[in-house]
């Protein structure tokens, strides 16, 4: 326990009321059980991690001052593509209607999102990364159900209204 003693537990329980995200709240969780006596076995499978996972979050908090410890260091990365205003105002113009904008379209794909990107922004993604993004802004998937060309609604209402699902145990 020797990790923790420079904070005590009402500290610790500050800490966790002050803390956004979900990975620095387990974090701040696993420190609060370890003062109270838990086991780096018992916390490492609250918290679904490995015991060294365990033992790396609270050595956190007697390397870096209480307020920095739960928290990752700022990583460097590739500089964005799109200022955050412009992610913004993409974003905004995702949750139109693609007609709104001139497209003839009803609704957003993965190309019609890279040909827009690509016009107005002079940028360029990958279909992954445009899927992401429609994440990012909030969009859920839908697709069209196949429907064959000959196929009767009435029928296939009686159909479903009748059908009986097989207990297959």
């Amino acid at each position: 326990m020797n990790r923790l003693e420079e904070v005590s537990l009402s500290e610790l329980v500050d800490l966790k009321e002050s803390v956004d995200g979900s990975v620095p709240q387990e974090r701040v969780l696993a420190a609060i059980g370890r003062k109270q006596g838990d086991t780096l076995g018992r916390l490492a499978e609250r918290h679904g991690v490995v015991e060294k996972t365990i033992r790396n979050w609270l050595d956190r908090f007697e390397e870096h001052p209480l307020e920095e410890a739960p928290f990752d260091a700022e990583r460097p990365g590739r500089p964005t593509k799109l200022s955050a205003e412009d992610r913004s105002q993409l974003f905004d113009e995702f949750r139109q209607n693609p007609t709104e904008l001139g497209y003839d379209q009803q609704a957003w794909t993965t190309d019609l999102a890279s040909h827009h990107i690509r016009s107005k922004y002079g940028v360029e993604y990958t279909t992954r990364h445009i899927n992401n993004l429609f994440d990012q802004a909030g969009l859920s998937w839908r697709t069209a159900r196949s429907r064959h060309t000959d196929a009767d609604p009435e029928v296939e209402e009686e159909f479903q209204e009748t059908v009986q699902k097989n207990d297959r145990s």
